[in-house]
């Protein structure tokens, strides 16, 4: 998801599932070379803005489609 541009159009509330800084632990864990952009909070994004998540009832699931596309 791209906050900035959600943001830049005025779109109003985000509501996310896994966050950046989950995915970027879970790459380090797997040894898996980080992201080549910086990962932000939307809060840093898009200050001001209604966020909610991470959702952590699907953390391992997200986690598990994350697996699923680097070990292809």
């Amino acid at each position: 998801m791209c906050a900035a541009a959600h943001g830049w159009v005025g779109l109003g509330r985000i509501v996310y599932v896994s966050s950046s800084q989950q995915l970027g632990r879970w790459l380090s864990e797997w040894g898996v070379a980080p992201p080549p952009v910086a990962t932000l909070p939307i809060q840093q994004v898009v200050p001001g803005l209604q966020v909610d998540g991470p959702w952590l009832e699907m953390e391992s699931t997200m986690q598990a489609l994350h697996w699923r596309c680097h070990h292809a």
